[in-house]
């Protein structure tokens, strides 16, 4: 069970995972997880961060409409279904304010992938306030990834971004003036992505004050 102490909290995420490319009328499945990425360490949904089981997922259509997923709790992740109905990008979110803090802190847990359905691309314009942004597709070992950062539509310069592969293979990249970074896929699997800020600024959060925010916003790659 996740520990409340400062190192322990900020280290744990949420990442979703879902095939990168989808075919139109053929079902696609997401799994959303919790845990330590870079220590192979995914938790059982019984030991989850306070009512992070009860977090909710959304899919934005082509046509920016969006639908509620429903969760089914298979005991190490959650896991829904969608059809994609039409060609185009869909994106699947989550964005989860944690009913409980610690020493005044909030937790706020953010991840989303998108998935390439056909030759027709639309982005969302639907997406949390925090978006790490990469390209709908399956990498080949050697590629190099791109990633673009950002708040609200507004590229996040000069910020420390954590590059999580299977196999304990980490690395830290900064974001350029344009909010961009990249790295070369070494290794095989599924990478995750995950950036951490913590916001300055006093609330009231179910009925307790609280002084700041901490946000992890992920997002995940898929390499063969």
């Amino acid at each position: 069970m996740l520990a409340l102490g400062g190192s322990s909290v900020f280290a744990h995420a949420i990442w979703i995972e879902s095939s990168p490319t989808g075919v139109k009328g053929k079902q696609q499945s997401v799994r959303v997880y919790y845990g330590e990425y870079e220590h192979a360490q995914i938790e059982k949904t019984t030991d989850w961060y306070s009512d992070l089981i009860r977090l909710e997922v959304y899919l934005v259509q082509p046509d920016q409409s969006r639908v509620k997923l429903s969760l089914t709790d298979k005991g190490k992740w959650l896991e829904a279904y969608f059809i994609p109905t039409t060609e185009g990008t869909y994106t699947i979110y989550t964005s989860h304010a944690a009913k409980d803090m610690w020493e005044e802190k909030r937790f706020q847990f953010i991840s989303s992938v998108m998935v390439q359905v056909g030759k027709s691309q639309n982005p969302s314009e639907s997406i949390p306030a925090y978006c790490l942004l990469t390209s709908a597709r399956k990498y080949i070992r050697g590629d190099k990834v791109n990633i673009a950062l950002s708040k609200k539509g507004n590229p996040l310069t000069d910020k420390e971004v954590a590059i999580m592969a299977p196999q304990g293979w980490v690395k830290k990249v900064k974001t350029d003036a344009q909010g961009n970074l990249n790295f070369d896929a070494e290794l095989t699997g599924i990478y995750i992505i995950e950036y951490g800020q913590n916001e300055d600024g006093p609330g009231n959060w179910n009925g307790n004050s609280y002084k700041e925010t901490w946000q992890t916003v992920t997002t995940t790659i898929v390499v063969k």
